[in-house]
């Protein structure tokens, strides 16, 4: 018999924790989302566990028919589960956070360690991966919410990965906990953790979203904008499909679903449009020439009006709308890049059908007219992204049409996103984004694009395979291109990060020394000894083993126990002392100078006076002195009206932590030009950029970088799928006008 799981619960008191407002409004959004979504999927784990038992073997069955009772019984607790551990880690959030042991930091007895289960790793392994998977679609915006929720707790707190509540891994952690009490065998805890991944965690990016909403609704940093990230489905919609029959049948649903919400946000933009036109005035005539009318339930409306004279209506069926976009894709053909902006798309189509048809009323399929706004909202959308350069804009623009008549033959174009077309979009984009004006359009990108813009221009019809085709032959070219510019860029970043290493051990090895010797009076052997010879043995320590190594530490001692060595020692024990370590440290220096190769004759000499100063020491004769300055420079205090930037402003945060392979445009002149991050050298210190062909263009620091992008000199690249981007901003635009309305 299954056990059963008692979890008590939370205080609604406790779980408050004197937390800021907007982040308890966070919260409680946070835990109606998850919670919802892992009811959902618990919902429908019944049926998959039920179809996998069907298909299996008697002996296999029962593994899934215990799973689905252990499922059962177990429920409410999976979800109070839930619950508590989301309310704890909200509670935590401000405190400081606890010190976790790491290799570095833990001394391991070995002979205390086992094995881990295979198990256990493989559950690991599973929950790692999901994490990592999930985290990798809400970056952005999970960086945007940490400066939020840092900016709430007025910087006091950091918020990490660690300990940020909304990250994919604190959730995929709140469900393991309740996960571990279940008594299920490894193959259906893994079943059950995939269910979970396709159900809860892909939403991770959307609850991500909504609680940065909840944050700009509060007024918490409105002005840092990130593009908000759509549900793949809402709570209480389940997607989880008993057969392979149903799952095809639901996926086929949700397309239409899809197109059908579009369809009702266009309801309030045709509204907007339609005007106060009588029926009576939606007659054919000279100011009608150009006009577009909308069959709705077999009547034509113009303007919002139903139109008075049906008979001088020519209705357009979708054959007849192909065959007219056909002929205007031909246009196309004739057009060079120099003949400037072209009508609107409804005007062109007008004129066209008016010269075949004669002057009247075109009547559209109100599916065919709803499909041409979607797209010509895309396109304005696209034609209006400042991280495209002008010339690819103008390349891009001229697949409207061709996307068009993939959209009105394909409705399932606006919801699936691995349709060809919209694949071949987004990769022309993302390699645009690359293209740098100053190569000029004879380069091979710029050309690679135009040659598939216009091969798609000239051949494209009815056969969507064209795109998969260009798709494939540009993908290549580009892998191709992206793979030589990273062995440039590797070598780059190698170089870099080696100067800055380099330079890194020099300033540690100069501040041990000055913190050592200046301001005191020295010996000059002395002075010569530890800068001359032994820096070197502390510099190649440093940058072989670092300076939590052993070896490093010990070479520090040597310094401080030379120094010790040469001070004026009056009592005697103090001169005992000296006596007992003199050799010693004759012979530690000599080892370390010999292991450098330093210089064998200099090496003796200077050994042999530093033993003359310890000698007329011991005897209590007065040694020759020199005051040490510090070589290096005392940081000079930067001038107030150079501060541009405070230190601590997200802008400054932000740079520092942009990953490398982010594109920036630097507006420097008349002509803008391209880099890529290449190397970002300890979090923002020194950061590296290259254009696309791997060489070195750019070199900022955090602080220099996040003054360049608040001036506007430097701009940053959004390179996530164009077409996704354009139609989450077409929705977001279509909703907005729909609040207006209704207000």
């Amino acid at each position: 018999m299954a056990k059963v799981t008692q979890l008590k619960s939370v205080a609604a008191k406790a779980a408050a924790n004197s937390l800021p407002r907007p982040i308890e409004k966070v919260r409680d959004r946070y835990l109606s989302l998850a919670s919802s979504y892992l009811e959902d999927m618990l919902d429908g784990a019944d049926d998959i566990l039920y179809d996998l038992a069907e298909k299996e073997a008697d002996s296999e069955r029962e593994r899934y028919f215990d799973a689905m009772r252990e499922l059962r019984i177990q429920r409410a607790g999976l979800m109070a589960g839930l619950k508590q551990v989301i309310q704890q880690q909200f509670s935590n959030l401000g405190r400081p956070q606890e010190e976790t042991s790491s290799l570095e930091s833990t001394k391991l007895d070995l002979d205390s360690l086992t094995l881990v289960n295979e198990e256990e790793l493989e559950t690991t392994v599973a929950l790692d991966n999901m994490a990592r998977r999930a985290r990798n679609g809400c970056v952005e915006q999970l960086k945007v919410l940490c400066h939020r929720l840092e900016y709430l707790f007025e910087s006091k707190a950091e918020i990490t990965e660690r300990n940020n509540p909304l990250e994919p891994r604190q959730l995929v952690d709140a469900f393991s906990q309740g996960l571990e009490k279940l008594s299920l065998d490894i193959k259906s805890r893994l079943i059950i953790l995939k269910l979970f991944e396709r159900e809860v965690m892909a939403e991770t990016g959307y609850m991500v979203s909504e609680a940065n909403k909840v944050l700009v609704d509060a007024g918490v940093l409105p002005d840092m904008k990130t593009a908000p990230i759509a549900p793949a489905r809402k709570p209480g919609n389940r997607s989880l499909a008993g057969s392979q029959a149903s799952s095809s049948s639901s996926a086929a649903g949700s397309n239409d679903q899809m197109f059908g919400l579009l369809q009702e946000l266009l309801v309030t933009m045709r509204g907007m449009q339609g005007g106060s036109a009588a029926a009576s005035g939606a007659s054919a005539g000279a100011d009608m020439s150009a006009a577009m009318a909308v069959m709705q339930n077999g009547v034509p409306y113009l303007n919002g009006a139903p139109v008075a004279n049906a008979a001088s209506v020519h209705q357009v069926s979708s054959d007849d709308l192909m065959g007219v976009l056909n002929r205007l894709q031909r246009v196309e053909r004739s057009l060079s890049e120099t003949d400037g902006e072209k009508a609107n798309l409804k005007d062109d189509l007008s004129e066209l059908l008016d010269s075949e048809h004669g002057e009247a009323i075109h009547a559209l399929d109100q599916a065919d007219d709803d499909v041409i706004n979607l797209v010509s909202l895309l396109f304005d959308f696209i034609l209006d992204d400042e991280g495209l350069p002008s010339e690819i804009k103008a390349l891009i623009g001229r697949l409207q049409i061709p996307l068009l008549k993939v959209a009105i033959t394909d409705k399932n174009f606006f919801s699936n996103d691995n349709h060809e077309a919209r694949l071949l979009l987004n990769m022309l984009a993302r390699a645009g984004n690359q293209w740098d004006p100053q190569q000029g359009i004879q380069d091979d990108l710029y050309q690679r694009i135009n040659h598939a813009v216009h091969r798609i221009i000239d051949d494209f019809e009815d056969d969507a395979s064209l795109f998969a085709t260009l798709l494939d032959e540009f993908q290549r070219f580009f892998d191709s291109q992206s793979s030589r510019s990273e062995r440039v860029e590797q070598r780059v970043r190698e170089a870099e990060e080696g100067k800055a290493r380099a330079e890194l051990a020099r300033q540690e090895v100069v501040a041990v020394l000055d913190k050592r010797m200046a301001g005191r009076q020295l010996p000059d052997v002395v002075v010569r000894l530890l800068r001359q010879g032994w820096q070197q043995v502390l510099y190649l320590t440093w940058l072989r083993e670092g300076a939590d190594n052993g070896a490093w530490q010990q070479q520090v001692k040597v310094v401080d126990g030379v120094v010790w060595s040469v001070l004026p020692h009056r009592d005697q024990a103090a001169l005992e002392k000296l006596k007992a370590l003199s050799p010693k440290l004759l012979k530690t220096l000599h080892s370390g100078l010999a292991q450098i190769s330093y210089d064998e004759a200099e090496a003796k000499q200077l050994l042999i006076k530093f033993q003359d100063v310890h000698q007329q020491l011991l005897k209590g004769l007065e040694t020759e002195r020199v005051a040490v300055e510090p070589e290096m420079p005392a940081p000079q205090p930067q001038a107030q009206e150079e501060a541009v930037l405070p230190e601590n402003h997200f802008l400054v945060k932000k740079a520092g932590q942009l990953a490398p392979g982010q594109w920036i445009e630097l507006v420097d002149g008349d002509e803008p030009r391209r880099a890529k991050l290449a190397a970002n050298i300890r979090a923002g210190v020194k950061m590296v950029f290259t254009n696309r062909r791997g060489i070195k263009v750019e070199e900022f620091s955090a602080y220099t970088l996040a003054v360049a992008l608040h001036e506007g000199t430097v701009k940053l690249i959004e390179e996530g799928a164009l077409f996704d981007r354009a139609l989450e901003a077409v929705i977001g635009d279509l909703r907005r006008m729909q609040a207006s309305a209704q207000h």
